[in-house]
């Protein structure tokens, strides 16, 4: 197999970035609770990225750097929007995610499904910088020093952050307190 700098520069940025796409995408989501402008970010931040590539070259450890580049954009996308008069105009969107086991009983998926709606609607009521660290953490496998990194914060501010997310989260979901609507009209969609 050709060594990927011998790859033709279109070859060489896909091989680099398509493995990425799926878990960037899920990241972004996470972020910004919205399908739609989850992909806008993804979309622009490919476009950024294929606009300067070669700076892809120097990077050492490319999921991180994409990760910090990931979030960057989202929260250029976050500026942009609070400026808009009109913000962002497509309502929430929950997405069910993970591949479901054909052979599972109907009532397990279907609870499965509830408590992975309760689970969204509840981090996406945490302040952005708890959903932040919580979602790099906890969810993406990202270490404290690695999320420090990224957002480019204090390893003591993401333990706390951490911290208080998942208290929050907690006290949120044994509480119930995020509840706008029928978690039904998540898993309806």
């Amino acid at each position: 197999m050709a060594s990927l700098f011998e790859m033709p520069w279109r070859r060489r940025f896909e091989a680099l970035i398509r493995p990425h796409l799926r878990e960037l995408h899920t990241y972004a989501w996470r972020l910004c609770g919205n399908r739609e402008q989850a992909e806008d970010i993804v979309q622009d931040l490919v476009t950024r990225l294929y606009q300067s590539r070669a700076r892809l070259d120097e990077v050492e450890k490319l999921r991180p750097w994409l990760y910090k580049s990931l979030f960057r954009q989202y929260l250029n996308a976050r500026r942009s929007e609070s400026r808009s008069p009109f913000g962002y105009l497509e309502g929430d969107e929950a997405v069910l995610e993970g591949i479901e086991d054909e052979r599972s009983a109907p009532e397990a998926l279907t609870e499965r499904h509830l408590q992975q709606a309760r689970i969204n609607r509840a981090l996406h009521t945490l302040s952005p910088e708890f959903r932040e660290v919580l979602v790099m953490h906890d969810i993406e496998g990202f270490g404290v020093a690695e999320v420090a990194e990224i957002l480019d914060i204090p390893v003591g501010t993401v333990k706390s952050r951490i911290h208080r997310a998942r208290n929050n989260l907690r006290s949120k979901l044994i509480h119930g307190t995020w509840a706008d609507g029928s978690v039904f009209d998540e898993v309806e969609g």
